[in-house]
């Protein structure tokens, strides 16, 4: 997939992760809401008798001032709830516009009906919320990755198999490789010549060698570099120096192999960019499955006697 396509696909699961959190956090939180409020109403129930409400019968005004330490109190009480009672009044002395954030309840006391005003301040956005929404993106970021790596596997198993059974039928291709100027070309674009280190050129060169004459070889990142190969590399080295190239040390051609592999095949994707069906001749194959150790994976040139390579300067 590409990066837009991955990006994408991250958003679309972070979202659906999201909505799912969100849904599911404000369907417990109406339910938690629900038995607070319910708490809250049995408290003031038994607290009615207690209160000085005015009562409209008996031409009482009642203590205004006690009611609102009352109140002033229970939201102290009943703080880290998010929920706050605005005010206590008989039905009768209501006479108040609510707010979007404000609802009414209603308690039947022995002096009539009481109303209740209760505001709900629950902000969904508190720093945990948020702390798990950053690991929601992070979750689906993750996940886009590994379906992403899964995808790439089966391709490129798939395409490992038909090699397998479908051999390529060779064109008339010749890959050449000339050590005089140290560089890789085709005759497809003879003029196209890439350039090519010292070690993965001569460890190329050997690889060439190697399984030509070794078809059936299996060479595994998990083992050491085949003692012969090895000293097809050194010859192609201290050829090399015969050529009157500037080299100051033989390298080890059994340290960094997968770096040496990667040198390899960018120049060959350089190279063979106008023939890409030509890989599987000349390409050292990459790894698949558990990984470039695993020991499944062969870099060895499994149908490289099929294919036409010039050596200039040998």
């Amino acid at each position: 997939m590409s990066r837009t396509v991955i990006g994408i696909c991250s958003i679309v699961l972070f979202l659906i992760f999201s909505l799912v959190f969100y849904f599911s956090t404000m369907h417990k939180q109406k339910q938690v809401t629900k038995l607070q409020i319910i708490q809250i109403e049995k408290q003031i129930a038994l607290d009615l008798p207690l209160l000085d409400l005015s009562n409209e019968l008996l031409k009482h005004s009642g203590n205004k001032t006690a009611l609102l330490n009352y109140v002033r109190k229970l939201n102290t009480y009943i703080e880290k709830s998010g929920i706050q009672v605005v005010t206590i009044a008989p039905q009768h002395e209501f006479n108040l516009s609510l707010n979007p954030s404000e609802f009414i309840r209603k308690l039947t006391s022995n002096n009539g009906v009481v109303v209740i005003v209760l505001t709900l301040k629950q902000p969904y956005l508190t720093p945990s919320v948020m702390a798990i929404h950053f690991m929601l993106f992070v979750l689906s970021a993750l996940l886009t990755y590994l379906i992403n790596q899964t995808v790439i596997t089966q391709i490129d198993k798939k395409r490992v198999i038909h090699a397998e059974l479908n051999p390529i039928e060779p064109k008339s291709l010749t890959l050449t490789i000339n050590l005089i100027n140290k560089t890789l070309s085709s005759s497809f674009s003879p003029d196209q010549q890439v350039a090519l280190a010292n070690k993965p050129l001569c460890f190329y060169l050997a690889l060439v060698e190697y399984c030509t004459n070794n078809p059936e070889i299996k060479l595994n990142h998990n083992k050491n570099v085949p003692e012969e190969l090895i000293d097809l590399a050194n010859k192609y080295f201290y050829r090399l120096v015969e050529l009157g190239h500037t080299i100051r040390k033989r390298p080890n051609f059994n340290n960094s192999l997968e770096k040496t592999l990667s040198e390899i095949r960018a120049a060959l994707d350089d190279v063979l960019n106008d023939c890409p069906e030509q890989k599987a001749l000349y390409y050292p194959p990459k790894a698949f499955g558990e990984g470039s150790r695993s020991r499944m994976h062969s870099y060895g040139l499994a149908n490289v006697s099929q294919g036409n390579i010039e050596i200039i300067g040998k």
